[in-house]
């Protein structure tokens, strides 16, 4: 079983035998590791409630501060379970309460050893905005048109008297909220404070069903997403501070697909700037990405083409069944027959064959099953792109291996043309990663480990291409 450990965020009331935790300091930090991975159980008292809470970090996993839901420390034990990813820890104390041994539970059960030690793990982030601000902050709330959807977000804007340009921020795939937290990293306030720093407004939103978003996620898929930037789009104009004829879309990642589709559909945006954006089909982005994953699990090139046909079978039953009940018994026949033509030695390193087989195989397949997948699998970037005449501006880091440089930018530049856009720019940027970090190899493994959040670099050419138009 390998650890996973989801990246999530959720809340969780928090129990704990309160009678037993009395002679506990106000804070304890417990490290171990399980198959190299750090994993740090932080105990600490709330002043409010004067009630004990806990957390789980991964810092080599990029999941920190994982809620736990059920505490409970007795005179001789530990349990600490969590909700948010389906497991916990399950220990004895030993060495005078300085060790807990136990086990790490989720799906399966692995041995873990838990030593108190004195120092928690530190995250440094020297990007990290700090007060005072040469800028107006606003905490905001706005609803689409029909009111079926509340929005959080914070506009920083510059502090002047003119309308100046103002940008939305489109964060990449999955819920994340207004700073687009990753890994320790906050880069869409570190993009907001350096553009406002410099003149230019910027309003940063929590996706829906994060922070203070509301609004139906599960159905979701990219378009949606779009509909959101519009509604952000009408905000932003009727703001007083705000040249309306100077908003623009900021998209990373899944926001490069995102930023287009809302361009499409209102004369208002005036640019787009695009961080690592997909300019490729989402089918052959998904492939190059899971091919990429698992060459790193040390499949060789036959196993590689093997699961490759693994993708292309799951590729085609989601493209072709869009009703989930209906698939069900046609997957399960072409699943089996799939895991009959393989080898064994090759299902293993799959996690594919043991008592956890089943459960690995449904969670890998069901991804490809859900209404955003679905839809992500059929995007074309023709469909947007060919169609946009404002000015864009494409980044994407050389080292990323989330979305290749080479492929996307090429993207962009064939379907740019296509359009007859006369003011575009694409820049493959040296030595970045997904996320713009100077980086040493490009793997996700690093990006907790980079102190930098975003190159300085990445955030001059935007502020200068900006100010430019």
């Amino acid at each position: 079983m390998k650890l996973k450990l989801l990246l999530t965020f959720l809340t969780a009331t928090c129990f704990i035998n309160q009678l037993a935790a009395q002679d506990l300091p106000s804070k304890t930090v417990w490290e171990g590791k399980i198959e190299n991975i750090r994993i740090f159980l932080r105990i600490s008292k709330d002043s409010l409630t004067n009630q004990y809470v806990a957390v789980f970090d991964s810092p080599d996993q990029g999941a920190m501060g994982l809620k736990v839901s059920e505490l409970k420390v007795t005179n001789d034990s530990v349990t600490a379970f969590s909700a948010q990813i389906g497991g916990g820890f399950y220990g004895a104390f030993k060495s005078g309460r300085t060790e807990l041994v136990g086990e790490w539970k989720q799906g399966g059960a692995l041995p873990l050893v838990l030593k108190r030690v004195e120092k928690e793990f530190e995250i440094k982030r020297p990007q990290m905005p700090k007060a005072p601000f040469p800028y107006k902050e606003e905490k905001v709330i706005y609803y689409n048109t029909d009111k079926s959807i509340q929005y959080g977000a914070t506009l920083t804007l510059p502090d002047t008297n003119k309308q100046v340009p103002a940008v939305i921020l489109i964060t990449g795939s999955g819920q994340q909220d207004r700073d687009e937290t990753l890994f320790g990293h906050k880069p869409f306030w570190v993009i907001a404070d350096y553009l406002s720093r410099n003149g230019i407004a910027v309003l940063r939103v929590d996706d829906r069903g994060v922070g203070e978003t509301t609004g139906e996620v599960m159905n979701a898929t990219s378009l949606d997403f779009a509909g959101d930037v519009l509604v952000g789009m009408e905000y932003l104009k009727a703001h007083q501070g705000i040249d309306s004829k100077k908003i623009g879309l900021i998209g990373h990642s899944e926001g490069g697909i995102i930023g287009p589709m809302a361009a499409v559909q209102s004369k208002d945006v005036a640019f787009i700037v695009s961080l690592a954006g997909v300019g490729i089909k989402g089918r052959e982005l998904m492939a190059m990405q899971l091919k990429s994953n698992y060459e790193q699990l040390g499949l060789n090139t036959e196993e590689v083409s093997r699961f490759d046909s693994l993708l292309n079978m799951l590729f085609d039953l989601s493209a072709t069944y869009s009703d989930n009940e209906e698939l069900k018994p046609i997957f399960a026949k072409k699943m089996k027959e799939w895991l009959n033509s393989q080898p064994e030695p090759f299902l293993a390193k799959l996690g594919y064959t043991g008592p956890q087989a089943y459960n690995n195989i449904d969670e890998f397949a069901a991804r490809f099953f859900l209404p955003w997948m679905r839809s992500f699998l059929k995007y074309d970037p023709a469909t947007t792109l060919t169609k946009i005449k404002i000015p864009v501006l494409a980044l994407n880091g050389e080292k990323d291996v989330q979305v290749s440089a080479q492929e996307n930018l090429s993207g962009f530049k064939t379907l740019l043309t296509k359009a007859g856009n006369k003011n575009f720019k694409v820049i493959a940027m040296p030595g970045l990663n997904h996320l713009f970090q100077h980086a040493k190899t490009g793997l996700v493994s690093e990006y907790v480990t980079i102190e930098e959040t975003i190159s300085p670099e990445v955030l001059n050419i935007m502020k200068n291409w900006i100010k430019s138009l």
